[in-house]
C-alpha cells in the first residue's frame, strides 16, 4: 500500500503543478508560434497583393502610354504623308509653270522669226540668227540630240 504523507502529498501536487505549468507553457508557446506563423503568412499575402496591384497599375499605365504613342505616331504619319503629297503637287505645279514659261518664250521667239520672215524684204539672216540663238547650248533644245 502506498502511504501518503503530507510531505509526499505536497511533493506530488507540486510536481503535478510543475508538469501542468510546463505543459501549459509548451501549449501556449505552440499557439504563439502558430499565431506568429499565421500573422507572417497574412503579412506576406498582403505584401503580394500590394505588389500585384502595383504591377497591374504599372501595366495599365504602360498600355495607356502605348495607346497614346500609337495614336500620336499614326497622326504624325498622316501629317507626313499629307506633306509629301503636297510636295509632289507643288513640284508638279512648278514643273507645269516652268513648262508654260518655256512654251511662252518659244512662242515669242517663233513669232519674232515669223515676223522677220514676213517683212518685205524678208530678214532671213535675222531669222536664222534668232533660230541659232534658240538652239545654242544650254537654251531650249529638244532631247533628240
Amino acid at each position: 500500500m502506498i502511504v501518503l504523507t503530507s510531505t509526499t502529498l505536497i511533493s506530488v501536487v507540486s510536481v503535478a503543478a510543475a508538469v501542468a505549468g510546463v505543459l501549459a507553457y509548451v501549449y501556449a508557446l505552440r499557439r504563439t508560434n502558430q499565431t506568429a506563423a499565421r500573422e507572417e503568412a497574412l503579412a506576406l499575402a498582403e505584401t503580394r497583393r500590394q505588389t500585384v496591384n502595383e504591377l497591374r497599375r504599372r501595366v495599365a499605365a504602360l498600355e495607356h502610354s502605348q495607346r497614346q504613342a500609337r495614336a500620336h505616331y499614326r497622326k504624325r504619319i498622316r501629317e507626313l504623308e499629307e506633306a509629301a503629297e503636297q510636295s509632289r503637287r507643288d513640284a508638279r505645279e512648278q514643273a507645269y509653270q516652268a513648262q508654260r514659261l518655256y512654251i511662252l518664250a518659244l512662242e515669242e521667239s517663233l513669232t519674232q522669226v515669223r515676223e522677220e520672215l514676213e517683212k518685205a524684204p524678208p530678214d532671213v539672216e535675222g531669222a536664222l540668227a534668232r533660230i541659232r540663238e534658240l538652239l545654242a547650248p544650254g537654251e531650249l533644245r529638244s532631247n533628240a540630240n
